[in-house]
């Protein structure tokens, strides 16, 4: 998902991540409930004891041993626990879109989100230990430091030999488009992850979309975005709107493949898919 100008709110990181998987048998206030005024982005409950919430330091080793990364080295391993599920999600959209049969004259699609859903940023939640920093961040996707999630490349040229068109769709704001491309396709910086590149759309506009500076929102954004705080898209509003956009073109979204909830929110597509990331949260 987007590891930019999304994240603002994102990096209530391991501690929310704690509380959200540990306390589920507990009962507690919930937030709502509890304050009338500004909120927390991430809804849960109240734990009553620490007992109720999983230490931070265990979270965070549980997490390596997901990745089949023990040590923290920052490599996931191939046959983690991690790299099994999300594989076996690739599998799954392949699988599905194999099968699909158009209906009508719109030409098939799919729509991937970008970090964590088609390229892995482990090797970055290792570096910051959770903790989100632009600067550091930025060296990462310039750098073009992020391999592929496992399984999805295979999914995803697939689909290309099956005639889907391939869109991306990121929160990564447009000064990092072309090092996201390079990350994705292949220009011999850092990782080429070997994805097709985007498909052309039919009004010339480049199948990768990075999220735009409000000043530069094209109109569909506008209007979708228009009650949201300063006018600025949440996740879901940008996402959404960006799908619609792509259908009203004569495109049928028929897989929409995202890491949040919030990457595949909204409608717009025939049917989504989830990977999974424990490591942040984004609403």
């Amino acid at each position: 998902m987007n590891i930019s100008a999304l994240r603002t709110p994102r990096r209530m990181a391991v501690a929310a991540a704690a509380i959200t998987v540990a306390v589920l048998g507990g009962a507690g206030v919930g937030w709502a409930a509890a304050e009338t005024t500004a909120q927390p982005a991430i809804k849960t409950i109240t734990p009553r004891s620490e007992k109720d919430v999983t230490n931070i330091d265990v979270l965070r080793q549980q997490l390596r041993n997901y990745y089949g990364d023990a040590l923290g080295t920052g490599t996931f391993g191939a046959d983690s626990n991690y790299a099994r599920e999300a594989s076996g999600v690739a599998r799954g959209g392949d699988r599905y879109l194999s099968h699909y049969r158009s209906h009508g004259h719109a030409t098939k699609a799919i729509v991937l989100d970008v970090d964590d859903t088609t390229l892995a940023t482990w090797n970055y939640e290792v570096f910051s230990n959770w903790a989100y920093n632009p600067a550091t961040n930025a060296d990462y996707v310039t750098g073009q430091k992020f391999p592929a999630v496992p399984g999805m490349v295979a999914t995803v040229q697939a689909a290309e030999r099956e005639g889907y068109a391939i869109f991306y769709l990121t929160g990564r704001p447009a000064a990092q488009e072309a090092a996201t491309l390079g990350n994705l396709t292949a220009d011999g910086v850092g990782v080429d992850a070997g994805y097709p590149k985007p498909t052309t759309l039919r009004d010339g506009e480049d199948g990768l979309f990075t999220k735009p500076d409000v000043a530069a929102y094209p109109d569909y954004l506008q209007t979708a975005c228009a009650a949201d705080p300063g006018g600025k898209c949440t996740t879901i509003h940008y996402k959404s709107a960006t799908r619609a956009h792509i259908e009203s073109l004569g495109y049928d979204i028929v897989a929409n493949f995202g890491d949040q909830y919030s990457d595949l929110k909204g409608g717009y597509a025939d049917r989504t898919f989830k990977l999974p990331n424990p490591n942040y949260y984004l609403p």
